[in-house]
């Protein structure tokens, strides 16, 4: 098995000299390895460069498919039955997809003959296929062409994600990140083309945001391969006019009725404690504003303990949303993403006039896992503590609040107590590891005080079973942050998620 440290390095050194202009950022990195991809070396691991200083992490292929394994285990409420069979597609194909991974490593690290070779490339679209039918009770042809397309797409995606936002994933992280893509992307063509195929307009209020938030975050995924594809749209001003008829196709669009802009001001002024969090939202926003500005304004590079500043922000916007406006938070979180991805491809195509304001920002708050070019730590931060909300159904029938806070608890409350109190007192390390056993039990006391006072307020339903689920997660949570070298703002929640859903 061949080191993927001595592979980035080649890469490293192979790429040296044939990036031009147009091909400075991640989009145009992509678009300039899907012209070479008839290379014998496409799949080869040289071809590719890592996030250095970290290990594959191949491990993580296997955190969504565990996750939504494990939401299949809960009996869904009456509100959620039309979604149990959507649950149990994308359970299959993420778990299609950590397959196609696996044998992606296979290929690439392992030598083998030419008929193993193809086994291997054959056998996550087989097997895929036949879950599919078996599992899910799809036509035999659906479940064939289904599966082997989605493994094809999701091989080649991952592929161009780490040959074109160089040293920006571990080869586990991006197998996460185009997992969750890919099964978006599933479920956004399944909802929406079940909509315009003939389907009823949404009647209740969640069902209407949730329509709206998919039909906008897909437009904007759409708009992000037209990026990749046609690189002529990175212009300034033709980047601005496909902005504006995108925001025009995301309010505009017959997907509820009334239209989206009005069925979002309804929803918004319907309620005086909405409109009440939504303000509070807003200075939240204004308060994040005023930190970055005061940081690039200070000439100094953000340490760890200003960084852990957007963690507290981010548990004052989730913790009241999830138990007093579940779904305002959950067309917040929808905004966020798209405002981050926004923001991000204004920075990466360099877009005037906020390109270098944004590339001032990125380089004070960077750490060490933000090697590449992509700004994967705050994308990290919004998601992992989004993901546990994205992934239950129904999030705001109000069943599982504590699966829901899973990804607040490791990252905000948790992972902030570690790193406190581990570079204050921190003296006893593990190992080789940073990190150190004081921040460790400071990981797991946060978590359980946090959960404590959640239960004591009458906020979280907690049982015995609950209770011994949460001191599990927070166990096991507190040792993979000591440990791993991947990016804990996306591992640590899934690990959460998974532990606490099986109680």
């Amino acid at each position: 098995m061949r080191s993927p440290e001595t592979d980035s390095e080649h890469s490293e050194t192979d790429s040296v000299g044939s990036t031009t202009d147009s091909q400075s950022s991640g989009l145009g990195a992509v678009r300039h390895q899907r012209r070479s991809t008839q290379r014998p070396d496409v799949f080869s691991l040289k071809a590719m460069a890592p996030r250095p200083n970290a290990g594959p992490g191949g491990w993580l292929c296997l955190l969504l498919p565990l996750a939504l394994t494990v939401r299949l285990l809960h009996h869904a409420t009456p509100a959620c039955k039309d979604q149990a069979r959507m649950q149990w597609l994308l359970t299959v194909a993420a778990g299609g997809m950590a397959l196609e991974t696996l044998c992606f490593f296979i290929y690439a690290f392992v030598k083998t003959g030419i008929l193993v070779k193809c086994l291997v490339s054959l056998l996550p679209g087989v097997a895929t296929s036949m879950s599919f039918y078996l599992l899910v009770d799809t036509s035999l042809t659906f479940a064939i062409i289904v599966g082997f397309v989605m493994t094809s797409a999701y091989q080649q995606i991952y592929i161009y994600t780490l040959r074109g936002f160089q040293r920006s994933f571990t080869y586990g992280e991006a197998s996460v990140f185009v997992q969750g893509l890919v099964l978006f992307a599933l479920s956004a063509i399944h909802r929406l083309g079940g909509f315009f195929c003939g389907g009823s307009w949404p009647s209740e209020e969640f069902e209407t945001l949730d329509i709206i938030m998919v039909n906008a975050l897909f437009c904007l995924l759409v708009f992000c391969v037209a990026l990749v594809l046609f690189p002529s749209l990175r212009k300034p001003y033709r980047f601005y006019l496909w902005t504006v008829m995108l925001l025009l196709a995301v309010t505009c669009m017959p997907v509820t009725r009334p239209l989206p802009l009005l069925a979002l001001v309804q929803f918004l002024l319907r309620d005086q404690e909405r409109l009440a969090i939504l303000v509070f939202y807003m200075l939240l926003v204004v308060l994040t504003c005023l930190t970055v500005a005061w940081q690039i304004g200070s000439s100094a590079k953000a340490n760890t303990r200003v960084r852990k500043i957007f963690h507290l922000l981010i548990i004052m916007v989730y913790i009241p949303g999830l138990i007093f406006e579940c779904a305002l938070l959950y067309l917040a979180t929808g905004v966020a993403l798209a405002a981050f991805v926004v923001l991000e491809l204004l920075r990466l195509l360099k877009i005037p006039p906020l390109a270098d304001r944004l590339a001032v920002a990125f380089s004070t708050f960077k750490d060490e896992k933000d090697a590449g070019e992509l700004a994967l730590t705050p994308f990290c931060l919004l998601i992992g503590c989004s993901m546990p909300i994205w992934m239950t159904p129904c999030p705001c029938s109000g069943d599982n609040t504590l699966a829901l806070l899973s990804g607040i608890l490791a990252v905000g409350v948790g992972d902030t107590a570690a790193s406190v109190v581990g570079s204050k007192l921190g003296r006893n390390k593990w190992g080789r590891s940073s990190r150190s056993l004081e921040g460790t039990i400071a990981f797991v006391v946060s978590i359980l005080t946090a959960v404590w006072l959640l239960e004591i307020s009458g906020l979280v339903a907690m049982s015995q079973a609950k209770w011994f689920a949460t001191i599990f997660a927070a166990l096991n949570s507190a040792l993979v942050e000591a440990f791993t070298d991947q990016v804990d703002n996306l591992v640590l929640p899934l690990i959460f998620y998974t532990i606490v859903g099986l109680a």
